[in-house]
């Protein structure tokens, strides 16, 4: 080996080692985040459910007449009725959009992980990886 591969084989484990440290370090706001998220989707939920406490809008907008419900009760109301089971899909929270876009980013670390793991494996065993890989994907097509 060349000190031309040893360097660049060593700023590949370095980079391979840096994403395992960032994956580390955010594992724990993932989670944390990912806990927040259901907890805001379950509020949703929720939301619903309670909303069909009320068998039309009317009578909904009777229960706020009465000061029963709030203002803001009321129209989040109107939307569950117009939205139906929408409503719970696609009112995200900003901590559910936060652990999609957290997802998609520990997604990509992986994926490089991978990548330059399978770039310091040596040729023959790339090949024969492709080679599995491809096997693989036929046999699902058939």
């Amino acid at each position: 080996m060349t000190d031309k591969e040893k360097k660049e084989r060593e700023s590949t484990i370095l980079e391979i080692q840096s994403r395992k440290v960032v994956l580390e370090k955010i594992e724990n706001a993932y989670k944390r985040l990912k806990k927040q998220a259901e907890a805001q989707y379950e509020k949703r939920k929720e939301k619903v459910q309670a909303a069909s406490e009320y068998e039309s809008i009317e009578d909904a907008h009777t229960a706020y007449g009465y000061d029963c419900i709030t203002e803001t009760e009321y129209y989040e109301i109107i939307k569950i009725f117009e939205q139906g089971e929408e409503y719970v899909e696609k009112h995200l929270s900003a901590q559910e959009v936060a652990v999609k876009i957290l997802g998609e980013f520990i997604g990509r670390l992986n994926s490089e992980i991978r990548s330059f793991e399978f770039d310091l494996l040596p040729p023959e065993e790339q090949v024969r990886i492709l080679q599995e890989q491809e096997e693989r994907l036929l046999k699902k097509k058939n």
